[in-house]
């Protein structure tokens, strides 16, 4: 598993997540000023640097660069962080969250294997004996030659 300090990949990192998992729009009567995946992501940046819902817009308004990252043209409010953490932090949702995340793992995982291709294994060799031989007791020795 990888971990990151960079609060702007990890914004990245998690916006690409909730695409994959969350619905574009929370309710069909909102206002469509954000995603929920930008949202999320914004969530994910308050919890990643510990910040409160003020300190996290704070940040976003020092950082539009973070902001077009993630397609945001505005910085949300605290009260429209704080509701949307109540409509994405449920079992349901953390579920399929965790469903996609380990279905993209394991997507990687396959991509490396292919990069890197089989195993390289040295020649075969036997194992040790466990009475003190040298574990050469069943090699042949060609005729005429000394015995190892």
């Amino acid at each position: 598993m990888e971990t990151c300090k960079s609060p702007r990949k990890v914004l990245i990192a998690a916006y690409a997540l909730a695409t994959a998992a969350i619905p574009e729009h929370l309710s069909k009567f909102s206002r469509k000023d954000f995603t929920g995946p930008q949202l999320f992501a914004c969530l994910v940046l308050r919890e990643h640097q510990k910040e409160s819902y003020r300190g996290i817009v704070a940040l976003l308004k020092d950082c539009p660069h973070w902001c077009a990252d993630i397609g945001l043209k505005k910085v949300p409010d605290r009260n429209t962080l704080c509701r949307a953490h109540k409509h994405l932090v449920k079992p349901g949702v953390v579920e399929k969250m965790l469903d996609v995340s380990i279905a993209t793992a394991r997507k990687l995982e396959r991509l490396n294997k292919k990069k890197k291709g089989p195993k390289k294994t040295g020649p075969h060799r036997p194992a040790q004996a466990t009475h003190g031989g040298s574990g050469l007791e069943h090699v042949r020795v060609a005729p005429g030659q000394p015995a190892l």
